[in-house]
Order: structure tokens, then C-alpha cells, then sequence
């Protein structure tokens, strides 16, 4: 029975489990090869088994991971397992503002740590190219002014990119050229700390707005004048 196409988490704690960097590796590592043992999920992480298997267990317990079955590995019966969904998505109710950003901000943490640390690890093997026709890593960052539509085409290209690589994750070895990339997508607001006030989404504060509305009479004004 294939494995329904979202899951959505309703509880911040629930999501914690899952965002926790290791358990976020093994839910990614099992979205290209479940249902698997740990022991598949450890030679693709390149970890040992032993230290898996309590992260395996967080995970069914909250929800994210079942038994699928065993299976005979040699000699010996192995534990199989699968996922839920095929992806989880924030689906929080009842939540505060402070819970459901600390949420944010932990997965975003995560996302950053899983790809600080991939970036270490192939620069170390030297296997980082940054130049020429057989470049195979980029990293930018970027800072631009944006509306909420604005901010919602850049979601919608970024999803896109997530799209594009989902629908390759299952491939594995079907093309001899082929490796495994990472792919880390981040945008958000940016907060100022020195002397920032919150500002709900799309609310223009007092002072701003008279600013706005001196500047459109100093327009008017001019537009009146004649030279």
C-alpha cells in the first residue's frame, strides 16, 4: 500500500522529534529508500548501526516511522521499517506564536547544522569544486526587498527545486555519472536586534504611515509648481 503523499504535524513537541538533526537525516535518508532496516539506513548515513537505533525508536513513538515487517539478512532476521508519509509538514493547532516560532527556528537550526556539516565533510575529502566546467557546488546568500507576493513566487521556486529533487531521490545508481547532492533552502524575514520592533505581517506602524503621507503631499506639492 503506497504511503500517503503528506503528513501533517499538529504538535510542536511531536515536531521536535523530527527535527532533531540525526532523526531529520534518517527521515530524508529513508524518503529515498524505505521501507529499509538500520542497517541500510546506517550504511547511507555512514553511522553505525548501534548508535540508530534510539532515534528509530523516538520516531515510531511519535508517529513518524512504523514496523514494516523483518526479512532475513543472511543468516539472521532483521527489523524492516517504513515512514507514514512520504513528507511531514507543519500542521500546528492550538500553538502559541512563541512555540510555533521556536518550532521554526529549531528546524531552520537543523537544516543549517545537516548542511554545515556536509560541507565540511567534502571539503576534508577534497571533493568540493567551486570553479570551471565540472563545478558541483553553490552557495549563496542574498538580501532583497520583498512584498508577501513577492516572498510567495520565491516559495513557489524554491518548492519547485524541492520538486525537482524528489522526484530523484528514488534513482540510485541508474546513471553512472550520478552522486548524492544535498540541497538546503532558506528564506525569511530579517529581524534587525538594535532597536527592531515587532511588526505583525502587512501592519504599517504610525510613523511610517505619516512618512508615507508626507512624502505623497511633498509629490502633490511639487507636481503643482510650475518651473
Amino acid at each position: 500500500m503506497p504511503r500517503p503523499a503528506i503528513h501533517q504535524v499538529a504538535s510542536p513537541r511531536s515536531w521536535a522529534v523530527l527535527v532533531a538533526p540525526v532523526r531529520l537525516e534518517i527521515v530524508e535518508t529513508m524518503r529515498m529508500i524505505a521501507p529499509c532496516s538500520i542497517a541500510e539506513i546506517a550504511g547511507a548515513l555512514d553511522r553505525p548501526a548501534d548508535a540508530l537505533y534510539r532515534h528509530i525508536e523516538k520516531l515510531r513513538r511519535a508517529g513518524f516511522v512504523t514496523a514494516a515487517g523483518a526479512r532475513r539478512a543472511g543468516r539472521r532476521t532483521e527489523q524492516v521499517f517504513d515512514l507514514v508519509a512520504d513528507d511531514f509538514r507543519i500542521g500546528f493547532k492550538g500553538v502559541s506564536e512563541r512555540a510555533a516560532n521556536k518550532a521554526y527556528d529549531d528546524t531552520l537550526q537543523s537544516l543549517l547544522k545537516i548542511a554545515a556539516r556536509t560541507a565540511r565533510d567534502s571539503a576534508r575529502a577534497c571533493q568540493l569544486v567551486g570553479m570551471g566546467v565540472h563545478r558541483n557546488v553553490i552557495g549563496k546568500i542574498e538580501h532583497a526587498w520583498l512584498t508577501p507576493a513577492e516572498f510567495n513566487d520565491l516559495r513557489d521556486i524554491l518548492m519547485r527545486a524541492k520538486e525537482f529533487m524528489d522526484a530523484r531521490k528514488r534513482r540510485r545508481e541508474d546513471v553512472p555519472e550520478e552522486r548524492l547532492y544535498l540541497g538546503a533552502f532558506v528564506a525569511l524575514p530579517v529581524t534587525r536586534k538594535r532597536g527592531a520592533r515587532r511588526r505583525k505581517p502587512g501592519v504599517v506602524s504610525q510613523a511610517a504611515s505619516r512618512t508615507a503621507s508626507a512624502g505623497t503631499k511633498r509629490v502633490r506639492g511639487a507636481a503643482r509648481t510650475k518651473p
